[in-house]
């Protein structure tokens, strides 16, 4: 009689670990599907960084613009929205480096807040990723023509974090 006991308690220990390993499998998959999602609906950017970025970015958003090249028009503030992956790091800090790039020719450009912090509410947690703002401020003395917005992120100990480049036009 104890051995049959103990040959059900097997089963159904087997049955459990069967059970939290598909729910875990969904609850992946379901994170996977909702990441793709956000992919999908993403403007069109490209991974600037490669290996040397820590982080994924999976979604971007910038103010007023549905499609690349980005309208820009000189002395506006345009906000730029950004969902990556910390994997879990619970990154709190992001200092931004930005350029206008025009035919081989780098800009500084002004964003707001910098550095992103706990002081300026711009790091928020959604689902198990990271989502910033930040407001670009495109110069009236920039050239009306089509180049790039080449948007670098980095740490307190300035390793790079994210990195992403768009393509923009600006306009008057």
């Amino acid at each position: 009689m104890r051995g049959y006991f103990v040959y059900y308690l097997k089963i159904l220990w087997a049955i459990c670990v069967v059970h939290e390993s598909a729910a875990n499998a969904m609850r992946i998959s379901r994170n996977d599907a909702y990441k793709k999602l956000l992919s999908l609906r993403s403007l069109p950017f490209e991974d600037c960084a490669g290996s040397s970025s820590l982080y994924h970015v999976n979604y971007l958003n910038i103010e007023s613009c549905t499609k690349v090249p980005c309208s820009m028009a000189r002395d506006s503030t345009v906000k730029v929205t950004v969902l990556f992956d910390d994997n879990g790091n619970g990154v709190s800090f992001l200092k931004h480096e930005v350029r206008w790039v025009f035919t081989y020719v780098k800009t500084e450009a002004a964003i707001s807040p910098d550095p992103c912090d706990g002081d300026h509410n711009c790091i928020l947690n959604v689902n198990d990723s990271k989502s910033y703002w930040a407001n670009i401020y495109v110069n009236p003395t920039l050239p009306v023509m089509k180049g790039s917005m080449l948007w670098e992120a980095k740490d307190e100990k300035n390793q790079n974090l994210i990195c992403f480049e768009v393509p923009v036009v600006i306009t008057t």
